[in-house]
C-alpha cells in the first residue's frame, strides 16, 4: 500500500492521477480539480465505508502517478484517453456482450472500405458501431455495388492485374487504372453520406437504374439493381416514420449492468447494441461516447430521466449533440426498443439455457458445465505463450486461469504452440467437458493430435474452435463448419471464452515482453537508450544473438557504424 507521506509533493492543480500495482499497471484513473485535495480523499478511511472496491483498490496500489493539466476540461478528456488505453481493474468499464465491428473509410489519396474490429487500426473515419461481421460485409458489398470505392490492402504505388471486382463493375480498380483522383473521391463522399445515414439516396439511385436498364432491355443489370436494393431494405429497417424530417437518435434502453443501444439514422434502425455496466446512465453515457469516442448523434433518448453533469453534457454538446430527453412511452420505438432490453437481460440471466442449448446445436456428449479455453499469443514468433481460462457453469472463474511460457518454440507455430501446451496441461490436470481453442480447422485438428499422443480420444473431451475471420464454429475432422447468428446464445457464450483466452493471453505476452527488456548489459552503453535497445532485441532475438551479430550486421539496424563499434566492444564481441 502506498506511504500516505506521498501527499507532500502533490499540487493543487488540476490534473489526472493513476494508482499503480507492483508491475506499474494503471489499477485506477480519476481527475481532479486539485490534485492534492483529491488524492488525499483516499487516504481517509471514511471513504472506504460500504466501499470495498475503493479499500481493495488502495491495498493493491503500491505507486501514484499524476499529470498536471491546464484546466478542468484537459483533465477529463485526458482521463478518458487513459481509460481507453489501459482500461485499469478498478474503474467503471463498459463490456461488449459480443465484438462489435466499425466501417473505416481510410485516409488515402484513394480511400478504401474495410470492416474493423477497434478504432485503432489506421487513420481514416470510423462508422460504427454496428451489429456483427455478416451485416457489415453485407453493407460494404452494397456500397461497392453503387460506388466503386476499393475494399482491398493493395499497395496502388505499383500498378497490378485487376481483382474480380473490377471485373464485376465493382470497383474503380485504382491498383489497375489511372483513376480520375476527382471522380473517385465525389463517389467517397457519397459513401461517407450513406454511412452516415442518407439510405434514401442510395435507394432513390438503384431504383433509377433499375427503371433506366428496363427501359433499354438490359435485363440483367436491372436484376443485379433490384437484388442490390433488396439487400438494402434487408439490412436497414424502417421503424420510425415520426422521424423521417433527418433526425439522428440514439436509444438508450437499460435496467443496470445491462444496456442496450439503438441507433436509427433518419427513420432507419441500423444497429441494436447490448453492454454490460457497473454504474449510471450517466456513467453510460461517458464510457460509451468519450472513453470510447464513438460520435454522439443529433438525439439521445433514454429510458427514464436521471440527472446528467454539466461536465458530460457540455462535452457531448461540442461533438455535435442537441438534447438528452426520455422517450416517450407508446411510441414505435419505445416498444421495439423496450423489447430489446427484456431479451437481453433474459439472455444473460439465462445461462443455464445457452449450455443446455451448446449441448444440442454443438452434438455434444454432455451439457458444458466445464469450459477450458486455450489460446496463443506471440511477437513475431518471440515471447510465445499460452493462456487457459476456465469457465463453470457459463461464468469465468479466475482461480482455474493458467499461464504458460514456451519458450522452446522459437519460431511462429501456432500448431506446434497448441501441441506443446496441451499435452503440459492435460497429462497433469482432468479434461473438461468442452475444449475451446481459440484458432480454425488447423489449431483444432492440432489440439485433438497432442491429446491423442497422451493417451486420450474425442470419446472423453469434445473439442471446437472459432474462425475469427466470420466467427464461424469449426470442429475436429472432417465434420462441416457451423455458421451461427451472431445473437445466438450459443455462438455468444463461444466468443465470450474467445475474447476472455485471448485478453488473458495477451496480458501476459507483454507482460513478458516488458521483463525482457527490462535490464540488460545494453543499458550500460552510452547512446543506446529504450528505444534502440528494444530495436536491437527485436530485430536478433535476444542480448545473445546481438552479441553474436557482426559489427556490420548491428550498424544497418542502429543506423551508425560509430555505435555498432561501442555496441560490439562494450558487449565482448
Amino acid at each position: 500500500m502506498i506511504d500516505r507521506s506521498i501527499l507532500k509533493n502533490l499540487p493543487k492543480k488540476p490534473g489526472v492521477y493513476l494508482f499503480k500495482n507492483s508491475k506499474g499497471n494503471p489499477i485506477y484513473i480519476g481527475k481532479a480539480k486539485n490534485l492534492k485535495n483529491r488524492v488525499s480523499s483516499y487516504f481517509n478511511k471514511k471513504s472506504y465505508v460500504g466501499n470495498e472496491k475503493t479499500y481493495e483498490m488502495m491495498q493493491n496500489a503500491e505507486n501514484l502517478d499524476y499529470i498536471v493539466t491546464s484546466n478542468e476540461n484537459q483533465a477529463f478528456i485526458l482521463e478518458a484517453n487513459l481509460i481507453y488505453t489501459h482500461k485499469p481493474k478498478y474503474n467503471i468499464l463498459l463490456k461488449d456482450t459480443r465484438t462489435y465491428p466499425y466501417i473505416l473509410v481510410s485516409d488515402e489519396k484513394y480511400p478504401k472500405i474495410k470492416y474493423v474490429r477497434t478504432k485503432k487500426e489506421e487513420k481514416g473515419r470510423y462508422f460504427g458501431p454496428y451489429a456483427d461481421v455478416r451485416f457489415v460485409k453485407d453493407v460494404i458489398e452494397v456500397i461497392q455495388s453503387v460506388y466503386k470505392v476499393r475494399s482491398c490492402d493493395r499497395d496502388l504505388l505499383r500498378k497490378s492485374k485487376p481483382c474480380f471486382l473490377y471485373h464485376l463493375g465493382r470497383c474503380y480498380g485504382p491498383c489497375y487504372n489511372d483513376v480520375n483522383e476527382s471522380t473517385y473521391n465525389a463517389s467517397v463522399e457519397k459513401v461517407i453520406k450513406f454511412l452516415s445515414g442518407d439510405i434514401n439516396e442510395v435507394k432513390d439511385y438503384l431504383q433509377k437504374m433499375m427503371r433506366e436498364y428496363s427501359k433499354i432491355k438490359n435485363y440483367e443489370k436491372a436484376a443485379q439493381m433490384r437484388d442490390t436494393l433488396f439487400k438494402l431494405e434487408s439490412l436497414f429497417e424502417e421503424v420510425a416514420v415520426e422521424y423521417k424530417n433527418g433526425k439522428n437518435l440514439d436509444i438508450i434502453m437499460y435496467e443496470p449492468p445491462v444496456y442496450v443501444v439503438m441507433m436509427v439514422r433518419k427513420g432507419y434502425l441500423i444497429s441494436k447494441l447490448s453492454f454490460t455496466l457497473e454504474g449510471t446512465l450517466e456513467d453510460f453515457l461517458y464510457q460509451y461516447y468519450i472513453v470510447r469516442k464513438n460520435s454522439p448523434p443529433s438525439y439521445i433518448y433514454t429510458y427514464d430521466e436521471e440527472k446528467i453533469s454539466q461536465e458530460i453534457s457540455k462535452y457531448l454538446q461540442g461533438l455535435g449533440l442537441k438534447k438528452i430527453e426520455k422517450l416517450g412511452k407508446g411510441s414505435k420505438l419505445y416498444d421495439i426498443a423496450f423489447q430489446n432490453l427484456e431479451e437481453e437481460i433474459k439472455r444473460q440471466n439465462d445461462l443455464s439455457y445457452a449450455l443446455k442449448q451448446a449441448k444440442e446445436i454443438l452434438s455434444l456428449k454432455k451439457i458444458p458445465h466445464t469450459i477450458e479455453g486455450i489460446d496463443i499469443s506471440h511477437l513475431q514468433g518471440l515471447y510465445t505463450v499460452a493462456s487457459l481460462v476456465f469457465f463453470e457453469n457459463g461464468k469465468p472463474k479466475k482461480e482455474g486461469y493458467r499461464k504458460y511460457r514456451l519458450d522452446e518454440i522459437k519460431a511462429p507455430d501456432d500448431f506446434e504452440s497448441i501441441r506443446t501446451v496441451i499435452k503440459r496441461r492435460y497429462q497433469k490436470h482432468e479434461l473438461p467437458d468442452l475444449l475451446f481453442i481459440d484458432g480454425g480447422k488447423g489449431q483444432v485438428n492440432s489440439a485433438v493430435e497432442a491429446l491423442k499422443e497422451i493417451g486420450y480420444s474425442l470419446k472423453d473431451v469434445d473439442v471446437v474452435g472459432i474462425a475469427k475471420e466470420d466467427e464461424r464454429i469449426v470442429f475436429p475432422g472432417d465434420l462441416p463448419d457451423l455458421h451461427l447468428p451472431l445473437d445466438n446464445p450459443v455462438l455468444r457464450l463461444l466468443i465470450y471464452v474467445r475474447d476472455e483466452t485471448h485478453r488473458f493471453a495477451i496480458g501476459f505476452n507483454r507482460s513478458l515482453r516488458s521483463k525482457r527488456f527490462e535490464k540488460t548489459k545494453l543499458d550500460d552503453i552510452n547512446g543506446i537508450g529504450p528505444k534502440r535497445k528494444k530495436e536491437l532485441i527485436k530485430h536478433f532475438g535476444g542480448i545473445n544473438k546481438v552479441k553474436e551479430a557482426s559489427t556490420e550486421e548491428i550498424a544497418k539496424v542502429l543506423k551508425s557504424e560509430k555505435l555498432a563499434k561501442r555496441v560490439k566492444e562494450s558487449l565482448g564481441g
